[in-house]
């Protein structure tokens, strides 16, 4: 090649390099979509309106609530406000959800106010309701880091507490348990191991306990099992003169918004209740993974109840001491319900109060499971109160826990409570 030719030659494939490069950089790359699967969703990024369950019913949500709170409300005058005491407070996909703990205040109206990163507030607030009891809802802002709530537009609030993040709808457990409220004095170490232990026996993972009060003695075990993981502990701060049992409710309100999204089952009930399968083979877990029905937001057990007649809890576990049994409640009496959370809108000691649109409770047949309620017949007068309507319902008879399960479970109870006692010294005054 002549060193004329040569020349046009390399011109030529510098040119077509540079347009080859320039095609490279003009076309624009076709990034992920916020539908992709690798893409992190942040608080901001969506308008909330925009995703499908935003809407209850066809109605805006909030819209929906207020409906839903004018027809609560009826005729009545919502109840005054002096101050609003919080739990936590929540963030969905499509709105923020407060727990609170002020007594007396359902239907009231009450004002959600906003604050960002730098704790400054972001007007104007939104006017809300405690519908249900003991929840607020609010509309979703951008740029919220924290909620407070105010009985006014304008006035002085509540500290703000930080949103808990709810926005990914990823289950950390399949079935978890939401316990009442523990109070009283008299140790309690002996039955929080074994309703735990019972617990994993049946396929659950984790453990939500609400604490009142509770002796230095079984904190020990309760700390012992937040150490591992398997439990989450609140202790609630009384800043409002009301009876202990309502706590029950507060808990369960605050639970039902602590599980959603990260629990796909969880339990509702008490210390001194053991749900069982009866005549269906597998555990409580086994038979939740066999639900299919998409309408069902929970299921539901009827009971039974077995006499304590003493508190002899540093010698015998409930399971091995107890057997006089009542005959099996009739449907819808004192049962519990295992829920979806995201499927109920209000968890009532026994059953959902709400539930979104759509959705049912699923009864089930003594034959296929039950509760053994462990009752002691001397607290809240409880023998001489309910112990004829019990009777009434049939006749007593001797019953015992289920033997498959009565050495596994004595077993990790020993175990259990003798790694947390062994070399136990309690905390000096």
């Amino acid at each position: 090649m002549d060193p004329k030719s040569f020349r046009i030659s390399l011109i030529a494939v510098f040119i077509f390099t540079l347009v080859i490069l320039y095609s490279f950089n003009a076309t624009p790359i076709n990034l992920p979509t916020q539908s992709s699967s690798n893409v992190v969703v942040t608080r901001d990024s969506l308008n909330p309106k925009e995703f499908p369950n935003y809407k209850i019913d066809g109605m805006d949500r909030f819209e929906w609530y207020t409906k839903k709170w004018k027809e609560e409300l009826k005729n009545e005058k919502p109840p005054e406000v002096e101050e609003v005491t919080l739990l936590r407070a929540y963030e969905f996909d499509v709105e923020y959800s407060i727990s609170i703990t002020t007594p007396n205040k359902y239907k009231a109206i009450v004002y959600c106010r906003y604050f960002g990163k730098n704790r400054t507030e972001m007007l104007p607030a939104f006017q809300s309701y405690n519908f249900p009891e003991f929840v607020v809802n609010c509309q979703k802002r951008k740029g919220t880091h924290r909620l407070s709530v105010s009985t006014q537009a304008n006035n002085s609030y509540t500290y703000p507490i930080e949103l808990i993040d709810r926005t990914q709808k990823v289950y950390d457990h399949e079935f978890s348990f939401c316990m009442s409220n523990i109070y009283g004095k008299e140790p309690k170490w002996l039955q929080l191991s074994e309703i735990i232990e019972h617990y994993k026996l049946q396929g659950m993972t984790h453990f939500y306990f609400y604490v009142f009060h509770i002796d230095e003695y079984s904190n020990a075990l309760l700390q012992d099992y937040v150490r591992t993981g398997e439990a989450t502990v609140t202790h609630f701060l009384e800043r409002n003169d009301r009876e202990l049992l309502h706590w029950q409710i507060v808990a369960f309100r605050d639970c039902t918004l602590r599980t959603r999204h990260v629990s796909k089952w969880s339990l509702f009930s008490d210390i001194d209740g053991r749900l069982l399968m009866t005549k269906y083979p597998g555990t409580i877990l086994d038979y939740l993974r066999e639900v299919k029905d998409d309408s069902v937001a929970g299921i539901q057990f009827r009971q039974q109840w077995i006499m304590k007649t003493d508190f002899p809890i540093d010698e015998w576990s409930p399971t091995l001491r107890w057997h006089n049994s009542s005959a099996i409640g009739p449907p819808g009496h004192t049962v519990k319900c295992i829920v979806m959370p995201e499927k109920v809108l209000a968890m009532w000691t026994h059953r959902p109060s709400m539930m979104y649109p759509g959705y049912h409770i699923h009864e089930l047949k003594p034959e296929e499971g039950l509760v053994r309620h462990y009752r002691d017949l001397q607290m809240w007068n409880w023998g001489k109160t309910w112990l004829k309507e019990i009777v009434a319902m049939g006749p007593m008879s001797m019953t015992d826990y289920p033997a498959k399960y009565q050495k596994n479970l004595t077993d990790a109870v020993k175990t259990r409570t003798k790694y947390v006692y062994e070399n136990y010294h309690p905390r000096e005054e």
